[in-house]
Order: structure tokens, then sequence, then C-alpha cells
């Protein structure tokens, strides 16, 4: 049986326990607030609808945000609504707003645990990001047939045909990391057997200018 939400769309505000409790450590009430504000996780759906005999969330326009973290989709199916331990799958023109970066791609799949996104993984053809580098201008652009992006780590794993550039700059492989907060690049397995290719180009020579 499926009991359906066409009409008046979806909405949600998931509030985690408090931050204290999950780490055993006591704060002060303010604290306490703050980093329960800092989890608390905001649903908005055009259309949803409950399975009760796969037990899933099945929503269309979706969009779930957190912090500084942002992903929308065109569909989404979930194994819960519990934010502290659900799967989530999401289908067409997905984007995922993270901090400085902006990830895209046809496909993503992302395991919440208490109340965050633990690892999520993205597939396209070429699933792609873009991140903002204020310090050095140029943004940073890679893509790849599988993005892989870690919240413990913060980086960006990019497997199969990956390509990262910055300005002239250039790097291909099979196997290359970002790193969002430091913004380094570094390559990875090198089982895969594909060299990591690099291009540097020097920066434009100025001096014969008028």
């Amino acid at each position: 049986m499926v009991y359906s939400a066409r009409k008046f769309g979806f909405r949600v505000w998931a509030l985690a326990p408090a931050a204290a409790l999950a780490h055993g450590t006591m704060l002060a009430p303010g604290q306490a607030h703050a980093q329960d504000e800092d989890l608390r996780v905001s649903l908005d759906a055009e259309w949803s609808s409950f399975d009760r005999e796969s037990n899933t969330m099945m929503f269309r326009g979706l969009r779930i945000a957190q912090g500084d973290f942002m992903i929308e989709a065109d569909e989404a199916v979930a194994s819960d609504l519990d934010f502290d331990r659900s799967q989530w799958e999401f289908i067409g023109n997905v984007r995922i707003d993270l901090d400085t970066a902006v990830i895209e791609s046809s496909r993503a799949e992302i395991l919440f645990e208490t109340h965050d996104s633990l690892v999520v993984e993205l597939e396209g053809n070429p699933a792609r990001f873009q991140d903002r580098n204020p310090e050095r201008g140029e943004p940073i652009q890679g893509g790849a047939e599988v993005l892989r992006y870690d919240s413990a780590e913060r980086t960006l794993r990019m497997t199969g045909s990956a390509r990262l550039s910055e300005g002239p700059n250039e790097f291909s492989g099979c196997d290359l990391i970002y790193n969002i907060d430091d913004k380094k690049i570094t390559s990875g397995s090198s089982e895969c057997g594909e060299p990591v290719s690099i291009t540097i180009l020097p920066p434009p020579d100025d001096a014969d200018g008028p």
C-alpha cells in the first residue's frame, strides 16, 4: 500500500539529539543548542509517498539542507526518514552545494548516520564538480565516472577517467583525490594501471607587453 502526499508537497525538519549526548560530554545549554542547530536537517519536496511493503519513502523535486551542505534532485528514495541512520538514492539532475564547492551528477547515494552525511557516492557521464579558490582566483574543476565524497576527511575521490584542472594546469588519471579544505590534489591507488598525467603551463610573460 502506498500513501501519497501529491497535493500539498512535503516538508520535514529533523533536529538531532544534543551533540553533548552524542559525544558523551556536557555542554552549556547555549552551546548544545548551537550544535543542535548545526545538525538540523530540513527537507522540502514537491511530491512524496510512503510504500509500506518496502518501507521506503519516495520523493520528487527534493531538496535537503543541513548547515553548509545542500542536495537536490529530480527524484529520491529513502530507507527511512530518521537521519540517525538511513540510506538515500538520488536520481536525475543531482546537485550538491558544499561550502565553496558545487557537485553535479546523474545519480548519487548518501548514507546518513547520527544526523551527518558520512559518504556520498555520485555517478555520471561524467560526474562533475567545481570549487572556488579565492586565494588563487581560478576555480578548480574536475570530473570522473564516479565521485566519492568523504565528510570526515573532507575529500573528493575521482575514479574512472578522472580529470581535474586549475586554470591552464591539468591532471588526469584513473584515481585522483582532491581535498576541499586544503585545495590539494593527490594521486590515489596505482593498481588501476593508468599513470597520473600532469600538464603545467608557465604563467603568461608580461615582459614583452607594451
